[in-house]
């Protein structure tokens, strides 16, 4: 025993914890810590201080204010007790991996109290492009290469920071050993690069923090994200703080632009899905044009990991513009996604796919929010996609020509970006607490529901235990009832058998004295010890034959 400051302290010796003398069991493993010469096995596996246990170890379960809503910090507050109930050795033996993953997300979620709204997409299918159009700036790299394989956060913040986070060795291992047989793309770049040169000296490395410059942060978010570099391999998390994001972004709402849900390193695939599960709401980019089986795939991925919650689902059709005739031929793509995705997998109704599926432009909006600060040389690059662009609306080549730099106001609106912020700004931003604390409310119910859930499973299995083991003992007893019944023939067997042997032992010896009156002689020693010998001797290999002995 120790003393730190005036409370005395006690070691367990299971796991070498301190903790406070006035307690019976260790608050991290449970071991029993006053054994005192007392068999703490016999001891620790009484149904009363299994008990004891249990209550001691809820009653010193650290609790994580939430400060925001009182509701949501009860169910904080419960979950915390639930989860240090379910992690108590005597019940892990039922461990539900999925149900202890969804207690750690809700408390995870609840303690940052973040709002996040992730972007999803198959590869080049616009999200990165859509996140700088709704920021205001390009901030996510738009190679024409894929580049998101980690996590990138933005968010509003009072200065501008970036915020690299790297993977630890176990970590690194699993994605490692995660990677699929069409990873093949994925080694020969990472070969190309080198990449394993330098893993040394990011795996395992402390967090990066930097604050920059606003104009700077593109630059040096690249060694991090592209995939040209060999270290953006080992980035587990990208967070980047925005100083001139609107006003009307609060700092809790967080753009999550994400890795691919069909990545060939399965680890950062799902990294994806969990943040989808999390997510308060999602955006998945697909491409206007047509959806193809990729497409497919992400959106019922997508929906069945919000099943809880469909109308966080928001389906952007990107890449609007390079449909031939944009309007006309949407209002045909509309109808097609209208009917795919209203089912019972995906949305509800169709009121609920109507108000969550809408398209974008978002590289047509970006070329007409920079186009006044650009170069010539850019502007002269700029203008063919937008003259394109204007030739659905405008036939006159010449017209076309002249229109390009005063009708930017116009091509921002058809591209539709602002309809896509307006449902941010409106639907989520505005109410992000009654959101989040709805979302945080089905979150709880769903893991109220595990519980009950894996204790029905739990009182199953012990009852379908206890009648196979009644059964097994009905059995045994029956076998020892045969058996012993059994060991009593046999028992009756050999004492007939012994009997006989008596019995014929006397006769002989009545036989032989007969013979030997009848001759008129005396017997000769020699020839009688003889004789006793060989009776004997044969007795007594019959004895052995019968009894074993």
């Amino acid at each position: 025993m120790k003393f730190s400051g005036r409370t005395a302290m006690i070691k367990c010796l299971k796991c070498d914890k301190d903790n406070q003398d006035s307690r019976y069991f260790c608050s991290k493993c449970g071991a029993f810590l006053r054994a005192d010469g007392i068999d703490s096995k016999e001891l620790i596996n009484l149904p009363e201080m299994k008990m004891m246990r249990i209550l001691e170890n809820l009653k010193d379960t650290p609790h994580h204010k939430i400060v925001w809503d009182n509701v949501v910090d009860s169910y904080v507050d419960n979950v915390e007790k639930y989860k240090a109930l379910y992690e108590i050795d005597d019940i892990r033996e039922n461990y539900n991996s999925g149900l202890a993953r969804k207690m750690e997300n809700f408390l995870e979620t609840c303690r940052n109290s973040e709002f996040q709204i992730a972007f999803v997409g198959t590869i080049k299918t616009g999200k990165s492009t859509l996140i700088n159009a709704l920021l205001g700036k390009n901030y996510a790299s738009m190679s024409v290469t894929p580049e998101t394989a980690a996590l990138t956060k933005f968010r509003s913040s009072e200065k501008d920071y970036i915020k690299i986070t790297f993977y630890d060795k176990a970590e690194w291992e699993k994605l490692w050993n995660s990677m699929s047989s069409s990873a093949d793309k994925f080694m020969e770049e990472y070969n190309r690069l080198n990449a394993g040169d330098c893993l040394k000296d990011y795996i395992g490395r402390k967090t990066l923090h930097k604050y920059v410059k606003n104009s700077e942060i593109e630059e040096e978010l690249k060694p991090w994200t592209s995939s040209q570099y060999p270290q953006h391999y080992f980035v587990k998390e990208v967070e980047v703080g925005i100083s001139n994001l609107p006003a009307a972004f609060p700092s809790q709402v967080v753009f999550v632009d994400t890795p691919g849900l069909s990545d060939p390193v399965a680890y950062r695939s799902e990294i994806t899905r969990n943040y989808i599960r999390r997510a308060n709401a999602v955006f998945v980019c697909v491409e206007a044009q047509k959806l193809q089986q990729a497409e497919m795939e992400t959106l019922y991925s997508v929906f069945s990991f919000s099943k809880h919650n469909k109308k966080k689902v928001h389906v952007i059709a990107t890449h609007w513009d390079t449909l031939n005739h944009p309007e006309e031929d949407w209002e045909k793509q509309r109808g097609y996604m209208y009917d795919q995705l209203t089912s019972p997998a995906c949305y509800d109704t169709l009121e609920m796919a109507q108000e969550n599926i809408t398209y974008a432009s978002a590289y047509i909006h970006n070329l007409c929010r920079d186009f006044d600060s650009m170069a010539p040389d850019e502007q002269k690059k700029a203008k063919k996609p937008l003259r394109s662009f204007l030739d659905n609306y405008e036939d006159d080549p010449e017209e076309r020509e002249m229109k390009v730099g005063d009708q930017l106001d116009f091509m921002q609106e058809k591209a539709n970006v602002q309809t896509i912020y307006k449902i941010i700004q409106e639907r989520l931003v505005d109410n992000y607490k009654d959101v989040l604390a709805k979302d945080i409310a089905i979150q709880y119910q769903d893991i109220i529901h595990g519980l009950k859930r894996a204790v029905r499973e739990s009182r199953a299995l012990k009852k379908e235990l206890l009648e196979t083991a009644q059964a097994g003992l009905q059995e045994r007893r029956k076998k020892v009832e045969e058996n012993k019944k059994a060991c009593e023939e046999i028992r009756a067997c050999q004492e007939q058998l012994q009997a006989y042997i008596k019995n014929v032992d006397i006769r002989t010896n009545n036989n032989l004295q007969k013979i030997l009156a009848a001759m008129d002689r005396k017997p000769d020693p020699d020839y009688m010890v003889k004789g006793k010998k060989l009776y004997d001797g044969t007795l007594k290999s019959i004895k052995k034959f019968v009894f074993g002995k």
